[in-house]
Formats: structure tokens, C-alpha cells, sequence
């Protein structure tokens, strides 16, 4: 008796749709990071050189919410708003850090529907390691 071999499907397709929904779900993000630097070792070349990419991107965006996610905290905690001009600093700079935090995500949002095109392709990324919006 002959036992079909059955060649196991990457991860790589999906885990970019888990990070895509995760930017408006933020614990689904924690979930691509770990799966994508569990498995950045294993699989194909295009593979790992996609998971590499992922992990990199996905740790690089929550890194950056982060920190403006303190900032804003920050900002809050430390202006006291007695009157109309001081609620009215407050609101700018909080508009200010709400929209500097859209940039990262449509970094993330473009890195990661150019590696659905590439990973359905099976097409491995040059340079896994750059963080430039458009990764060759």
C-alpha cells in the first residue's frame, strides 16, 4: 500500500489576511507576530524570506503604535485644561497623534497586500529585511 504524500501549504497567504486584520483588531497583531517569527526559519526560501518580512513589519507597526500610543497618554496626563484655549491645544495635538498614527498603518496595510500578490506568485522578496513601503 502507497501512502499519498501530501505536501503541507504554507501559512505565508494567511498570515498576511491575520495581520491585515489585525490592524483593526490590535490582539489578532500579537498573533502574527508570534506565528510568523515561529516559522520565518522553516518552509521554502520564499517562504521564510515572507515570514521574515512579516515579523519584521508587524514588530516595526506595533512598535510605532507604541509609542505614539504613550505619547498620547502623556500628552493627556500632563495638560491641565482650565479653560476653552487649553482644551483646544489638547484637541490639536491629540487630532495631530490620532492621524500620525494612520501613517504606520497604511505602511503595513500596502507591505502586506504587495506580499499576498508576491506569496500567491511564490515569488520570494529580494530584500526581507528592509522596511521600505515597497520591498523588492
Amino acid at each position: 500500500m502507497t501512502e499519498a504524500v501530501v505536501k503541507k501549504t504554507g501559512g505565508v497567504p494567511s498570515n498576511y489576511a491575520i495581520m491585515l486584520f489585525g490592524l483593526f483588531f490590535f490582539p489578532i497583531q500579537i498573533v502574527a507576530i508570534f506565528f510568523a517569527k515561529k516559522r520565518r526559519y522553516d518552509g521554502d526560501d520564499w517562504e521564510r524570506s515572507h515570514y521574515e518580512m512579516q515579523y519584521r513589519s508587524a514588530a516595526a507597526y506595533l512598535a510605532i503604535e507604541l509609542a505614539l500610543f504613550i505619547i498620547g497618554a502623556v500628552a493627556l496626563r500632563l495638560t491641565p485644561a482650565r479653560n476653552v484655549a487649553e482644551v483646544t491645544s489638547l484637541r490639536t495635538s491629540m487630532g495631530f497623534i490620532t492621524f500620525a498614527g494612520y501613517v504606520p498603518l497604511a505602511w503595513l496595510a500596502i507591505r502586506c497586500i504587495r506580499g499576498l500578490f508576491l506569496a500567491g506568485a511564490k515569488a520570494p522578496l529580494a530584500n526581507p529585511r528592509s522596511y521600505t513601503i515597497w520591498p523588492r
